[in-house]
């Protein structure tokens, strides 16, 4: 239900209560999500590893965002469990893809460094996924997925 500029769900007899920047961002992190998933066919070229490293790095950085929000207690548990599981699985589908796509002579080193880049994300997502209210976790996450989304640009350059 939409009460005002907040959006009311109502399961198992608990009301959960999101502003509308929380489901504005859950709903543009789950269509890239999806978007993104589907992604990962064909050789990889130096065209589709800049693209597939801006993507990488997008999904480092709205982890990152998730993770500040679960650190300052902005975010619900159902919200950053959604969350953080969208964009881990979009991490991971990049990972295995970019693991074992064919690619351009010359481009192997950085396609696989951003697999293993991907995979990293992943990870570190699932950890949020896996403690969506805890604080430390979430604040000891910011740091590296903003340092992935770095590492993923500069693969993108």
């Amino acid at each position: 239900m939409i009460e005002g500029e907040r959006l009311i769900l109502v399961r198992g007899g608990q009301t959960i209560s999101f502003g509308k920047t929380a489901v504005r961002r859950a709903a543009v992190a789950t269509l890239a999500a999806l978007a993104l998933a589907g992604c990962n066919g064909g050789t990889v070229d130096e065209h589709t590893l800049k693209r597939d490293a801006e993507k990488v790095g997008s999904l480092a950085t709205e982890g990152e965002l998730l993770a500040n929000d679960v650190s300052k207690g902005r975010s619900t548990k159902p919200f950053a469990q959604v969350q953080a599981k969208a964009l881990a699985a979009a991490a991971a589908e990049f990972a295995a893809g970019l693991a074992k796509r064919p690619t351009s002579p010359g481009i192997e080193h950085d396609v696989r460094r951003l697999a293993k880049l991907a995979g990293k994300v992943s990870r570190e997502l699932e950890q949020l996924r896996a403690h969506p209210m805890d604080r430390g976790v979430a604040a000891a996450l910011g740091k590296p997925l903003r340092d992935d989304a770095d590492a993923a640009d500069e693969l993108a350059k």
